[in-house]
């Protein structure tokens, strides 16, 4: 393969400097999956000829763009092993051979989404198929560590002389995701190497998006027709991101020429294709009793891997309108545990080694999941959050079963419009790498920026929507009409209102890159050294006091007050915003000085 030509920056420093200024050449998009992972690439310069050329991992040796199976498998040690289809047949040698401390650990990024609204932290554990332990940050940090060393090794066999100050790196996670399960990503990356000046997190909805966007421009004239009223000017759209874990729902209005402006903010659910799998065990559990289901688990992994991967095929491929049967490998172990009342009221033994599962019961698998993304839309419905929507756009790797899809439709009014793109279960990857490389023309301020391809304009997600109400403990004046009384309390003469929810910034606001919230100001005696104060953040649009039932403790902001602050007029002003997916906590000085500050919110409290 013959080495492209890179383009470099002559620099302009003394005899004995280095001759080229290190620009960020490549794009990395790390799509890290519940169900599946996987990352893809690009040359900077080819977005301006082909935003959508884009290169994927190597797989078995050839390079494709697709995802593998999220397993990680650990030695003893807990050292790093193997990852992929590759980590679990060596799982399976494993447990053949007696090697039972060996440690396969899959579908471990559902930890990181809290249905409780409690937020992440560093201590979080997370248990193997055997119930065997490990850091939840340990384990992402060698699961990333293991991409970027790929990648980079991928990198130098088609091109010498590139290192890692080259590549700008975009991590997805789903915008449903709160802010602490971000910084769990991206302290992950940092301990695995990632430089932090090099790390983009992006949100895996909007990359998507960006991908439908940008595959407009290569669709014939009579398509880009159709598909420029889902995403051409003044359009609104759903974007429903169906996973193997969680369901990301966003709506967005282009209010310019791929300018998109969030409509309201990102919500959804534990509601993946990964469901339809447990499903399916519990069937197994019913059957054979929950001791004997949970024996084969424990002691014949490689069987019980075996078998969800079969069903995993049959899953993908089940077409619900010929109603047939579904039939799949069983297990020795399974076949001799099924006795004949069991198979005569529930299922088909066929040939002692295959099970066959009737149709009805099949379609039983996919019920509950689909039945959960279905009453959450139309709640948004009834709310009329999704007003005046007209299309409907489907991505992830659930999104492209015929049950699925067929079965949201009805949701809908009849007149809406549903487009499933052409390799949906990769546009969240396909995207990041568009995303990745639109944020690098963003924050190129040289005249020789590079320019994308359509019409000179950037894509962007122009807005969104604050997903949280976020604010600190603080006390008032007390309003007897406003506040209980066991918010009372005296300060000399004067009474106050404690553990009043002050706010920065409101759920449902609009945000924009240059949007901050409200600013306080703290005055603090000269013998402080630091300033802790305490972030809290609730769903609530309208909060009262801190400790709510719907209130929580994000993190923990620590302000250095022996730099930046003199000895006088010790004021200083806290203030909120966020910068593209991640938000920060600032504070300033008296003369609009940035001071030194830690916000924490991965603290365990």
């Amino acid at each position: 393969m013959q080495e492209p030509v890179y383009r470099r920056r002559v620099s302009s420093g003394s005899e004995g400097s280095n001759p080229l200024e290190c620009e960020e050449l490549f794009v990395v998009a790390v799509d890290f999956g519940t169900s599946y992972t996987g990352y893809a690439y690009a040359q900077r310069d080819s977005f301006e000829t082909d935003p959508l050329k884009l290169c994927g991992m190597k797989i078995d040796g050839n390079q494709k763009l697709e995802k593998v199976p999220s397993s990680v498998l650990l030695t003893p040690e807990d050292a790093f092993h193997s990852f992929g289809r590759a980590a679990e047949l060596t799982y399976e040698e494993k447990c053949t051979e007696g090697e039972t401390d060996w440690k396969l650990f899959k579908n471990f990024k559902m930890h990181l989404y809290n249905t409780n609204c409690k937020k992440t932290n560093r201590n979080l554990i997370i248990e193997d198929c055997r119930g065997q332990t490990i850091s939840a940050m340990t384990l992402f940090s060698l699961l990333l560590g293991y991409l970027k060393k790929t990648f980079l090794q991928q990198l130098e066999d088609f091109v010498r002389g590139v290192g890692e100050d080259c590549v700008r790196w975009v991590i997805t996670v789903p915008a449903i995701w709160d802010d602490s399960a971000k910084q769990f990503m991206r302290e992950a990356a940092e301990k695995a190497g990632f430089k932090k000046n090099k790390i983009t997190l992006a949100l895996e909805p909007e990359c998507a998006a960006l991908y439908c966007g940008f595959l407009i421009q290569d669709l014939r004239a009579t398509l880009q027709e159709e598909m420029l009223k889902i995403l051409g000017p003044g359009a609104r759209y759903l974007l429903l991101d169906i996973g193997g874990g969680t369901v990301d729902i966003t709506a967005h209005e282009v209010s310019g020429e791929f300018q998109y402006d969030e409509l309201f903010a990102a919500n959804g659910g534990p509601w993946g294709g990964e469901n339809v799998n447990l499903a399916f065990q519990d069937y197994l559990r019913q059957i054979l009793t929950d001791d004997t289901f949970s024996e084969f688990c424990r002691n014949h992994t490689e069987d019980f891997y075996d078998l969800m991967d079969d069903f995993e095929r049959k899953k993908r491929k089940f077409d619900y309108t010929k109603m047939k049967d579904v039939v799949i490998r069983l297990p020795y172990f399974l076949s001799k545990q099924i006795d004949s009342s069991s198979v005569a009221a529930n299922l088909a033994v066929i040939d002692h080694d295959k099970l066959k599962i009737p149709f009805s019961r099949m379609l039983k698998f996919f019920d509950d999941t689909i039945d959960k993304i279905s009453r959450h839309i139309k709640n948004k419905l009834q709310e009329g959050a999704l007003e005046n929507i007209t299309s409907v756009i489907l991505v992830g790797g659930f999104s492209v079963s015929s049950i699925v899809k067929d079965r949201l439709k009805k949701v809908f009014p009849n007149d809406t419009f549903f487009h499933c793109p052409e390799n949906a279960e990769v546009a969240t990857l396909s995207g990041a790498v568009i995303y990745g490389q639109i944020q690098l023309r963003k924050n190129c301020t040289t005249p020789e920026a590079p320019k994308p391809r359509i019409n000179a304009c950037l894509p962007a997600i122009h807005s969104r929507r604050s997903r949280y109400t976020y604010g600190i403990d603080s006390h008032v004046p007390f309003n007897p009409e406003k506040h209980p009384e066991s918010k009372k309390f005296r300060d000399g003469r004067e009474a106050f209102c404690k553990d009043f929810f002050w706010v920065f910034l409101r759920a449902g606001t609009k945000l924009t890159q240059s949007k901050k919230g409200i600013m306080r100001t703290f005055t603090v005696d000269k013998d402080t050294k630091t300033l802790d104060v305490v972030i809290y953040r609730t769903e609530n649009a309208d909060p009262k006091f801190v400790d709510d039932p719907a209130c929580y403790r994000l993190g923990k902001l620590i302000v250095d007050m022996r730099e930046g602050v003199g000895m006088k007029n010790r004021e200083i002003k806290i203030g909120l915003q966020y910068n593209d997916t991640e938000l920060s906590v600032y504070a300033i000085n008296n003369r609009d000085e940035i001071i030194k500050t830690t916000f924490d919110m991965l603290d365990a409290v």
